[in-house]
């Protein structure tokens, strides 16, 4: 029979903790303002048409560097309709403003390199990020099989290069009798809102190496952007274990793990976690400070929980000390001892063109969380955190030291009711925006069937009367150019008045009723555009003779 040993699991990370889910920022759908970074569905924005034409434009032209530009320039339009809001580190705000838009260099060919400014999002849910329990499992499978090892230098060379088979050797099997199928971590989701941060992922070398004019040489490429869960957040994100208890069930060696192998103890499980990892991140903080590389406040945080208030819950496996991420470095996925971790080492080209690699103990570079990508003294490694199991009792220590932490974070707050301003501005300009151009649709509508009226209309009018109408039409439309004017010009107008006078006594094909017209037409807008003596106008235009009056 199965039984289930259920843990409640905690997690307070120490450093910041990049989990990748394959998906980027770029810079047609966020934008950085005043340290914030803004990401959203470019289709939502309701741009202005001049806007959306250049847009329009550019996409035509294939114009990477100007639709950039364009969105950086016009970042206002398309901020309010964000649905992501993650602070960015200062370095890069900086380098934003600088750098989109631009190339950053040029091949020998010519060929211009862009400055793409991806950003590598975090495993996210909604809109927070979470810890995958896949993550976790990985960092638990590391430590319990180093627990089994215990540091046996491995001679089979095959296994050195090949962890799998090593990894098989020392579960006692394959997957179907793998004592980690026993084992189950759920997804580690967000307690609250957790914070983030997008920051630099920087390659710092371990040992000095020095170029020919003595200067330390670092390691070529560019700087990564990482959307990274802050460290200094108490108990921020919560999972549940559950371990199956096989019982007194025999291990038949095909489908049931050894029976000492099985992970039923969870504080022996959080022992090994924690002899693995503490050691590696002494080992790191040693390092990295004979560096002078690491930041010095995070570095006396740590050791100080680490001896203290933390210690206890260590030592007694209530809690364990774990690396989560790529950005881990690979020693913390292999195991201990001399002669037992094969990492392979890219070494460049050798001299017949090939890539040239070796395998050895240990990496030769660290990758490091910066504020600013060519930051050498305030870095912090990635991935560290804190796992309580079955939490009780509060942590002042830790949590003092959370506290501590989140001051010198932007008050989200404050910016999230900020946004909710503008984005409700927004969506007033969007709903005016839309209401205006179904009035414009309407009144072209209804200007439309006018006009096919008026057309249908006049093709059954005589000759006569479309010519008092066009008449009639042009001296409405001078009338509404001069009104208010107090001088009435005396010269085109006069005479399209007396053309028509002219043609309609002339005509022998216009009726009585059509001549009268054309008098009234005459006599009614002609003082309304001409200054002139009505009596004499009459007169001199025949307008009586029109009426039928000798």
């Amino acid at each position: 029979m199965k039984f289930l040993n259920n843990a409640t699991l905690a997690l307070t990370p120490l450093s910041p903790i990049h989990i990748g889910c394959g998906e980027d920022f770029e810079p047609t759908n966020y934008v950085i303002d005043d340290g914030i970074l803004y990401g959203f569905d470019p289709s939502r924005a309701a741009l202005p048409d001049n806007l959306a034409k250049r847009l329009g434009e550019l996409g035509d032209k294939a114009d990477l560097l100007g639709i950039q530009r364009f969105f950086r320039d016009n970042r206002s339009h398309f901020m309010p309709h964000a649905d992501t809001l993650i602070p960015v580190a200062a370095g890069l705000a900086a380098d934003y403003e600088k750098q989109v838009g631009q190339v950053a260099n040029r091949e020998s060919n010519g060929n211009r390199v862009f400055n793409t400014l991806f950003i590598e999002r975090a495993s996210h849910t909604g809109r927070q990020p979470y810890i995958p329990g896949s993550s976790f499992k990985g960092a638990l499978r590391t430590a319990m099989l180093d627990g089994i090892n215990r540091g046996q230098r491995v001679t089979d060379r095959d296994e050195l290069r090949n962890s799998s088979k090593l990894e098989k050797r020392l579960l006692k099997g394959d997957f179907s009798t793998s004592p980690l199928r026993l084992l189950k971590p759920g997804d580690f989701m967000p307690a609250y809102d957790v914070g983030r941060q997008v920051l630099y992922a920087v390659n710092r070398k371990k040992d000095r190496v020095l170029d020919q004019q003595g200067q330390e040489r670092q390691p070529r490429g560019i700087a990564a952007r990482k959307e990274s869960i802050v460290p200094g957040q108490y108990r921020a994100l919560q999972s549940q274990l559950t371990a199956h208890d096989l019982g007194v069930l025999r291990s038949d060696g095909k489908s049931t793990p050894a029976e000492n192998l099985r992970p039923t103890d969870l504080a022996k499980i959080a022992g090994d976690c924690n002899r693995y990892h503490l050691r590696r991140l002494r080992a790191d903080i040693r390092q990295l400070d004979q560096r002078g590389m690491l930041n010095p406040a995070w570095k006396r945080s740590i050791e100080t929980l680490l001896t203290g208030e933390l210690k206890p819950l260590l030592d007694s496996g209530r809690a364990m000390l774990i690396r989560l991420g790529r950005y881990g470095g690979a020693e913390s996925k292999t195991l201990s001892g001399d002669g037992v971790a094969q990492i392979k080492i890219m070494e460049g080209k050798g001299p017949d063109g090939k890539q040239r690699s070796s395998f050895q103990s240990t990496t030769k570079t660290f990758w490091l969380a910066a504020e600013n990508a060519n930051d050498q003294k305030h870095l912090i490694p990635f991935g560290w955190a804190l796992v309580e199991i079955d939490p009780q009792a509060d942590l002042p220590q830790l949590r003092a030291w959370c506290e501590q932490q989140g001051q010198a974070r932007p008050d989200m707050e404050a910016v999230h009711a900020r946004f909710a301003e503008a984005q409700a501005a927004a969506e007033a300009h969007k709903v005016q925006q839309r209401a205006e151009q179904a009035a414009a649709q309407q009144a072209e509508v209804a200007r439309q069937a006018a006009e096919a009226e008026r057309i249908r209309r006049q093709a059954g009018l005589s000759h006569a009367i479309r010519e008092i109408e066009a008449f009639i039409e042009h001296f409405a439309k001078r009338a509404e150019q001069l009104a208010g004017r107090k001088e009435r010009p005396n010269g085109a107008d006069h005479q399209k008045a007396g053309a028509l006078a002219k043609t309609a006594l002339e005509a022998s094909d216009w009726t009585p009723e059509e001549k009268a017209a054309a008098a009234e037409a005459i006599e009614t807008w002609l003082p309304k555009v001409v200054a002139v003596d009505i009596k004499d106008v009459r007169k001199k235009l025949k307008l009586g003779m029109l009426r039928g009056n000798p």
